[in-house]
């Protein structure tokens, strides 16, 4: 799938602490000609976002320490990252999970397992300002 502005590639920072899932992550945006940063905790992410500026950020709810949720509201409440999109990643996934998201300032919510056209379509919405709402969630009874 093309992406807007092939001639500056994006940079994401995925914060995960789930080994397999930050290895899926990294290597298939990389495959999509992302720069990726990577980060196991909420803390380094905050280390990794004194020196950088990402384009977007994904961003695990279960971590060790501070939850994604509560990162996500500390990254609005900063002037740098206030409006940098982010999309929050779950196993649990329901419309309740969706409105903590919306709450928290995220652009949309991905469920685990990852499936990656998903998290593809989901990514460049969020460079486009659009909130997107799961796939399997949407069509879910």
């Amino acid at each position: 799938m093309a992406r807007p502005d092939q001639n500056l590639p994006k940079q994401i920072l995925v914060i995960d602490d789930d080994e397999s899932v930050m290895s899926f992550l990294s290597f298939s945006l990389r495959g999509e000609g992302f720069v990726v940063l990577e980060a196991r905790s909420a803390e380094k992410g905050f280390d990794l976002l004194k020196v950088n500026s990402p384009d977007l950020i994904l961003l695990d709810v279960m971590l060790p320490g501070m939850s994604g949720l509560d990162m996500c509201t500390k990254l609005r409440d900063d002037a740098r990252f206030s409006r940098t999109p982010v999309l929050i990643i779950t196993a649990f996934a329901d419309r309740n999970s969706l409105a903590k998201v919306a709450a928290a300032g995220a652009q949309g919510l991905i469920e685990k397992p990852v499936m990656f056209s998903e998290l593809l379509v989901q990514v460049l919405d969020a460079f486009a300002g659009r909130f997107t709402m799961p796939t399997r969630l949407k069509y879910a009874s």
